[in-house]
C-alpha cells in the first residue's frame, strides 16, 4: 500500500500532487472541488446585500470594500478546506512552484501577508486597534499552534476561533455589516491553513 494514496476505514486519502498547482484549489481538484473553490464564495456578497447591506449607508466604496472582503474571507475558508488544496499544504513532496506557489504553501508568510483587516478602518468608522488587535491576534495563534504537538493542532485552532467569535462581540468588534469578518479571518487562516487534514478523495463509484 503507497504511503502517498491508501484507505483507511472506507475512506480513500491521497496525498500525492500531481500535475499542475491551481491557486483556488491546490492539485487534484475534483470538478465539486473546483466548483466550491471558484463559484461559491460569490454567493457571500449576494446574500450579504439582501440581509443586511441594503440597509446601511455605505458609499460605492464600502459595498466594493465589503464585497471584496467577503469574498476574500469565504473564499479562503472553503480553498483551504479542500482535500485538494490540504495536499499542497501539508505535503512531504519537493515541487516545482512559483512565487505564488510557494507564498500559499509557506505557514508563517502566507497569513503575515494578510493585511485585508487593515482596509476596514480605511474605509469604515472603526479604529486602527481592530485592525491591529485581530491581526495580532491571528498571527499569535497561528504561530502558537504551530508550538504544539500536531495532534491537538485542530482542537486549538477551534479554541482561537471560539474565542473570536465571542470577542468579537464584545471588543474590537467590526462595523455594521461587517461584524462577522474577524472571526472569518481566524477561520480562513488558523483554522483552515494551518490545520493540516487528511487529503480525502471520493470512491471510484462516486460522481467527481
Amino acid at each position: 500500500m503507497s504511503q502517498d494514496k491508501y484507505t483507511v476505514n472506507g475512506a480513500n486519502i491521497d496525498w500525492n500532487c500531481a500535475g499542475k498547482f491551481n491557486f483556488t484549489a491546490g492539485y487534484n481538484p475534483t470538478k465539486a472541488e473546483s466548483a466550491i473553490a471558484n463559484y461559491a464564495s460569490f454567493l457571500a456578497p449576494v446574500i450579504l446585500y439582501f440581509v443586511m447591506w441594503n440597509k446601511l449607508d455605505w458609499s460605492i466604496l464600502q459595498f466594493a470594500v465589503a464585497s471584496f472582503l467577503a469574498l476574500d474571507m469565504v473564499g479562503g475558508v472553503l480553498t483551504n478546506s479542500l482535500g485538494s488544496m490540504k495536499r499542497f499544504l501539508h505535503t512531504n513532496q519537493t515541487l516545482e512552484l512559483n512565487w505564488l506557489g510557494k507564498l500559499v504553501g509557506s505557514k508563517f508568510l502566507f497569513p503575515a501577508v494578510h493585511f485585508q483587516i487593515f482596509v476596514v478602518p480605511l474605509c469604515f468608522d472603526v479604529t486602527w486597534g481592530y485592525a491591529f488587535f485581530w491581526y495580532g491576534f491571528m498571527m499569535a495563534s497561528i504561530v502558537f499552534i504551530h508550538m504544539l504537538p500536531q495532534y491537538i493542532h485542530r482542537p486549538v485552532a477551534l479554541l482561537f476561533v471560539m474565542l473570536s467569535i465571542m470577542l468579537s462581540q464584545v471588543a474590537f468588534v467590526g462595523p455594521a455589516g461587517l461584524e462577522w469578518l474577524a472571526s472569518l479571518y481566524m477561520i480562513k487562516l488558523v483554522l483552515s491553513h494551518g490545520v493540516r487534514e487528511e487529503p480525502y478523495r471520493p470512491a471510484i463509484n462516486e460522481t467527481k
